[in-house]
């Protein structure tokens, strides 16, 4: 059995790190892996906003993290510089995330056997 933590640097939306997240856990948990994580940074952080504006036809990313995250107890966090750095407050998280510092990063990268980082890229 592996473990396993994401980090995400992109906004929902974009570059559907968030969709490949969701897809490749599915299919990570299925396998009898686990999940340490998932880390936002970044743009990423607005992840973890519960409250973004989508129309009936768009798919509600932060819902369905939410969602994947609590059936599975996975734990959701996003750097507390970056969330600062946003203005977002801890009342707009969605259910379970949390803010934490590079320091639960760096805990999660050494407790696991695998770190997927999912961004724009440069």
């Amino acid at each position: 059995m592996s473990t396993f933590t994401f980090l995400i640097f992109s906004e929902p939306y974009i570059f559907e790190a968030i969709d490949y997240f969701l897809n490749l856990g599915r299919a990570i948990l299925k396998k009898g892996h686990k999940i340490r994580g998932v880390y936002m940074i970044g743009g990423g952080v607005y992840n973890m906003k519960k409250d973004i504006s989508t129309d009936k036809y768009t798919r509600h990313l932060p819902n369905r993290l939410e969602q994947f995250c609590k059936e599975h107890n996975v734990e959701i966090a996003g750097c507390s510089t970056w969330i600062a750095l946003t203005g977002i407050k801890d009342s707009d998280f969605i259910e379970g995330a949390c803010q934490k510092g590079l320091g639960t990063l760096s805990e999660w990268t050494i407790e696991s056997d695998t770190l997927l980082v999912f961004g724009s890229g440069g």
